[in-house]
């Protein structure tokens, strides 16, 4: 008999939606034995490996780029062809270049002012972070969240008060934004409206 041998998985999740799935076998030995220990941290020593989040992403790897695009493909519940088309994922900075029309179709399927506008830098900000954390890349800053936006030639003059406006996203010191785990959700709910170019409910998304 031919021995089947089990691919374990770490999942994070939001009630049902499914935030982040790794099969990385370090992350899930760390996790079995933070469990088994009955402590809330993961222990880097039990398996000897003390490298920074990303050390494993060769830059310019395609192979590590590939699984990194279908994790956040996963993520936002869509395909990998429409994520790439939507904002080509790279793991070279700008990271990220937008496509032109998801870009107008936002603009034209969301009011300029309200509750459901969005900010251009909450745009690039969100898929961005999105993005550097499928990648296993660190959180991304205002600066790296405008040269995003300076690939359709677009800039925001008061990114500080859109992130602020936007409740997934949180300001931390150097200018970084971070993706707020109470409201991912609504993270991941943007960046697959503007991947599909499909915006209907997301004012009440935003409401909820």
């Amino acid at each position: 008999m031919t021995a089947v041998k089990a691919k374990l998985s770490v999942i994070l999740k939001a009630d049902d939606l499914v935030v982040e799935e790794s099969t990385d076998p370090i992350l899930w030995q760390r996790v079995l034995a933070a469990i088994n220990s009955r402590s809330s941290e993961l222990k880097v020593d039990a398996v000897g490996d003390n490298s920074p989040p990303g050390a494993g992403l060769a830059t310019g790897s395609a192979g590590s780029a590939e699984s990194a695009v279908d994790r956040m493909a996963r993520q936002i519940g869509t395909d990998r062809s429409v994520v790439e088309g939507a904002c080509s994922p790279m793991v070279d900075p700008p990271y990220l270049h937008l496509d032109l029309h998801c870009w107008e179709d936002m603009r034209r399927q969301l009011p300029p002012r309200g509750r459901s506008a969005v900010a251009p830098i909450v745009i690039s900000g969100t898929l961005l972070a999105l993005w550097l954390r499928a990648a296993g890349l660190p959180n991304p800053t205002q600066a790296q969240a405008q040269a995003v936006l300076d690939t359709i030639n677009v800039r925001d003059a008061n990114p500080s008060r859109g992130i602020d406006r936007a409740e997934w996203l949180q300001s931390r010191s150097g200018g970084q934004i971070v993706l707020n785990p109470a409201e991912i959700s609504k993270a991941v709910r943007l960046a697959k409206c503007f991947s599909t170019k499909d915006w209907a409910g997301w004012t009440e998304t935003v409401a909820s």
